[in-house]
C-alpha cells in the first residue's frame, strides 16, 4: 500500500537521492558526469516533477537527460531550461481534458465552423467511402502545440546536444518494431512522437518514417544513456512504483 503513497514516493526519492549527494561530494574534486534518465508510464509520470524539484533543491547539476513517452515530455521542457518548481506550475494549470480532445474552444471557431461542429452528435472519418475508425481518440493536436509554445525559446535548436542540457527521448518505429533514438531534428515533434500512445494519439510521421510512444520498444533508455559516458546515473522508473 506504501508504494502507491506519494508522501511515501517523495521521501524514498529524497533519500535516495541525498545519499546520492553525500556519495558523490566524499569523491575528488573531479566533478562526475551525471545523468538523468525519466521512464515512461502515463499519468504517473507527473512524478517525474517532484524528482526535479528535489534535484533542484539539493543543487545537482545534470549532464545528460534521458526519456521516454512522459519521461520525455518532461525531461524535454527541463532540458530546455524549465526548473522543476516552473514544471509543476505549468502543469497544474493545465485542463487535461481539453488537451487530450482535439476541439478548440467554441469562442475560437468561426460561426460556420461553431454551425457545423454542433449539427452532429459524432463524427466519424471516412476511408474511400467507407466509414472507418481513427487511428486514435486524439490527433495530438494540442499537445503538439503546447509543447511547440513552451519551447519556442529552443526551436532553432535541432541538435539535442545544443540545449542547456543535452537530451535524448526514444519512439518507436512502427513499421520495425525497433526503437529509435531521437536527438536531432524538431524537438517538439520528436517528444510528440515519443509519447504518441497507441490508440490515445495518432502516430507521429517524421522524415517519411512513422512513430509511436517509445515505451512500446524501449520505457527506460538507461543503456543508451550510459553510453554518453555518464559517471552516475540517476534513474526514475515511475512504472515500478
Amino acid at each position: 500500500m506504501r508504494a502507491n503513497n506519494p508522501k511515501y514516493i517523495s521521501f524514498c526519492v529524497g533519500v535516495f537521492i541525498m545519499l546520492f549527494t553525500f556519495s558523490v561530494s566524499a569523491q575528488d574534486t573531479n566533478e562526475p558526469k551525471i545523468g538523468l534518465v525519466l521512464s515512461g508510464g502515463g499519468a504517473k509520470g507527473f512524478a517525474h516533477i517532484g524528482v526535479l524539484k528535489v534535484i533542484d533543491s539539493l543543487g545537482i547539476k545534470i549532464d545528460h537527460i534521458a526519456g521516454t513517452s512522459m519521461g520525455a515530455i518532461i525531461g524535454s521542457l527541463y532540458a530546455s531550461g524549465y526548473s522543476g518548481k516552473q514544471l509543476d506550475s505549468i502543469f497544474k494549470s493545465i485542463n487535461f481534458n481539453e488537451l487530450i480532445n482535439d476541439e478548440f474552444s467554441r469562442n475560437s471557431k468561426s460561426l460556420i465552423e461553431r454551425t457545423n461542429s454542433e449539427r452532429y452528435a459524432v463524427s466519424l472519418p471516412f476511408d474511400n467511402f467507407k466509414v472507418s475508425l481513427p487511428s486514435g481518440l486524439s490527433r495530438g493536436q494540442n499537445v503538439y502545440s503546447l509543447l511547440y509554445k513552451l519551447m519556442l525559446h529552443v526551436k532553432e535548436v535541432d541538435d539535442f546536444n545544443d540545449l542547456p542540457i543535452p537530451f535524448f527521448c526514444i519512439a518507436t518505429n512502427i513499421e520495425t518494431g525497433q526503437p529509435v533514438i531521437m536527438e536531432k531534428g524538431n524537438l517538439s515533434q520528436s517528444v510528440a512522437a515519443s509519447g504518441a500512445f497507441p490508440s490515445l494519439f495518432q502516430p507521429v510521421k517524421i522524415d517519411n518514417k512513422i512513430f509511436i510512444d517509445g515505451g512500446v520498444s524501449n520505457n527506460y533508455p538507461i543503456e543508451e544513456l550510459r553510453a554518453k559516458d555518464m559517471d552516475v546515473i540517476i534513474g526514475v522508473d515511475v512504472k515500478m512504483i
